[in-house]
């Protein structure tokens, strides 16, 4: 079988060897699958291109006969002062991301900050997402009103990318973040352009976010996540149901759990930290 990468070791990975790592972690026990990638496991084999080695790595998560795949999709497009195009906003969660919202039959949602490309069957229950982001009635809820959920981390590490984590601090209404409106057009499936507000829970000013690397540790240590290595990467699966009383746990359990360091009064300013050096936004 051919080799699709070589670890740092020169060690060569087939399709059999991630499809089993990713069975080996339970990332087929779901009805859905909610995917953040980051797909350099190591140096590429030189028989694929790079279209090619994202559409192996599709079908390898597709022969697992998950009901649905679900991928964030987000683009930030109010944040960075731009129209979201719904079919033309590229998202900035990833070459594999991109890939799968390109696929036929998907669907993506029309939040123009964090849109999710769910598949067309799952159409109806993402179709009338709400103006915030992360709150009620946003495609991340939605996604925590069904059953049988897992998040695997493809790659992607959990302390870099997960903002599920700020969908929870929004529904405890954590004292360390506000809400903040953004207002831009959005272009839908037909090309039709319509003016849209739209709501994110964001950072106060004086707060530092922690990596959070220490969480997905004390995940895997007690049991509710699973890891493995694969190539010079990992890939790491847990069920939304765990991830989210996990991380409520810990925020009623310690409030600055998931900061780099306490916060006091004086940190708690209502002013938007993201893109202050004039960098393209992507997170929130």
């Amino acid at each position: 079988m051919e080799i699709l990468f070589f670890d740092k070791d020169d060690r060569g990975y087939t399709r059999d060897d991630i499809y089993n790592v990713l069975k080996l972690i339970g990332a087929d026990d779901c009805e859905t699958l909610f995917i953040h990638s980051d797909v350099m496991f190591g140096r590429p084999g030189p028989k694929f291109n790079r279209k090619e080695y994202l559409s192996i790595l599709y079908e390898i998560l597709c022969s697992l006969n998950v009901k649905n795949i679900i991928a964030p999709t987000f683009s930030y497009s109010f944040c960075n002062g731009e129209d979201y195009d719904v079919l033309k906003s590229k998202t900035s969660m990833g070459a594999f991301n991109e890939y799968i919202r390109k696929q036929e039959n998907r669907y993506r949602t029309m939040d123009p900050l964090l849109s999710l490309s769910v598949p067309q069957t799952l159409r109806k229950q993402f179709e009338n997402v709400s103006g915030h982001s992360l709150g009620e009635g946003s495609g991340l809820d939605i996604l925590h009103g069904l059953d049988g959920v897992k998040f695997l981390f493809f790659g992607a590490r959990l302390g870099e990318c997960f903002t599920y984590l700020h969908y929870v601090e929004k529904m405890l209404d954590v004292p360390y973040r506000f809400d903040l409106d953004f207002e831009g057009n959005i272009i839908d499936e037909s090309e039709k352009k319509s003016r849209r507000k739209q709501t994110i829970h964001t950072g106060c000013y004086g707060v530092k976010i922690g990596e959070c690397h220490y969480f997905e540790d004390y995940l895997y240590d007690n049991g509710y996540l699973k890891r493995a290595r694969l190539g010079d990467g990992s890939v790491a699966c847990i069920s939304e149901r765990n991830a989210f009383d996990q991380i409520r746990y810990r925020l009623e359990n310690d409030i600055n759990y998931f900061l780099e360091q306490p916060f006091s009064e004086k940190d708690l300013v209502h002013k938007y930290t993201m893109g202050l050096d004039g960098s393209r936004i992507t997170h929130c």
